[in-house]
């Protein structure tokens, strides 16, 4: 059951990411009904879990609001990216979390730095973020499964 459990987890994020991603490339925004049933599902999948480990989740839902705190301070970060960090962080923890969130960035840094040697963007550009944090997620994925 458990493993089912987790399985769900992981097929829950991926529809949830995917379609965050078609979203967040098409108008650069993500609805709050989205948000909202994102976080909802979340929640019931980590209660179906019933066993996680409530402090490391709770890190994990801190760094999607320090996710948050800085896009409110430096206006670069979006209000619905720091809350799928959150979200992120609820499922998989802080330290799944943070190695998710790292991964994301690393790419988007890549992309961004193309780019604008590419010419096809500056540093005012903005970028999707959820695209870079689904492929982030499946690399996150084939490293926790390769283990």
């Amino acid at each position: 059951m458990k493993d089912l459990v987790i399985q769900s987890r992981e097929i829950w994020t991926a529809i949830a990411l995917l379609c965050g991603s078609v979203m967040d490339i098409k108008t650069k925004r993500l609805p709050a009904w989205f948000m909202t049933v994102f976080a909802g599902g979340s929640l019931a999948v980590v209660a179906m879990a019933g066993d996680g480990d409530w402090q490391q989740k709770a890190i994990g839902v801190l760094l999607g609001g320090s996710i948050l705190l800085l896009g409110k301070l430096s206006g670069c970060i979006g209000v619905a990216d720091g809350i799928m960090v959150a979200v992120m962080g609820l499922l998989y923890g802080g330290w799944e979390c943070a190695e998710l969130l790292m991964i994301s960035i690393l790419f988007t840094a890549v992309v961004a730095i193309g780019a604008i040697a590419l010419h096809k963007a500056n540093t005012k550009s903005r970028l999707p973020f959820v695209p870079f944090l689904t492929a982030g997620y499946a690399v996150f994925l084939l490293r926790v499964l390769a283990v």
